[in-house]
């Protein structure tokens, strides 16, 4: 079996169906392997998660958001064969500019936290710290240690 009913080699916005029923959503590009299977390259892909709320009595309030597919993962480009996807369809326009949205808000909030991170682990440098010694005294010690 083949994807025939997407094109290939062009990059689009796709939401894919999975075997074990998972919904993906990302950038993707089907190309064909040499055995006739066709590979999908995934990058960015995520997962919708669907929000309720109840607002009063008899009123709920429903809302869809994403999350990273593979959230313990820092890769953002994955994989998927051909007989893992059970369909295919492109994004609507709406969807695409949530997507996007979404990815340009996690990658600023990665960045900050990333520099957050970084401030947090910085130590301020002391000169006594780690310093044992010169090379000279050093050396002039393994020498009395070992005769030499």
């Amino acid at each position: 079996m083949t994807i025939n009913y997407a094109k290939h080699d062009e990059e689009f916005y796709g939401v894919f169906k999975l075997l074990n029923g998972e919904e993906i959503l990302g950038k993707a590009v089907l190309t064909q392997e040499g055995e006739g299977e066709t590979l999908c390259f995934l990058s960015d892909p995520v997962v919708i998660s669907v929000i309720e709320k109840q607002i009063s009595e008899g009123k709920m309030m429903r809302g869809m958001g994403f999350h990273k597919w593979m959230q313990l993962s820092d890769e953002e480009f994955f994989i998927i064969r051909e007989k893992d996807i059970i369909a295919v369809a492109s994004m609507s326009k709406e969807i695409v500019l949530m997507y996007e949205t979404y990815l340009a808000n996690e990658m600023d909030e990665t960045h900050e936290a990333k520099q957050e991170r970084l401030k947090r682990k910085k130590s301020s440098i002391q000169n006594a710290k780690g310093y044992l010694g010169k090379i000279d005294e050093a050396r002039a010690q393994f020498e009395k240690l070992f005769n030499l």
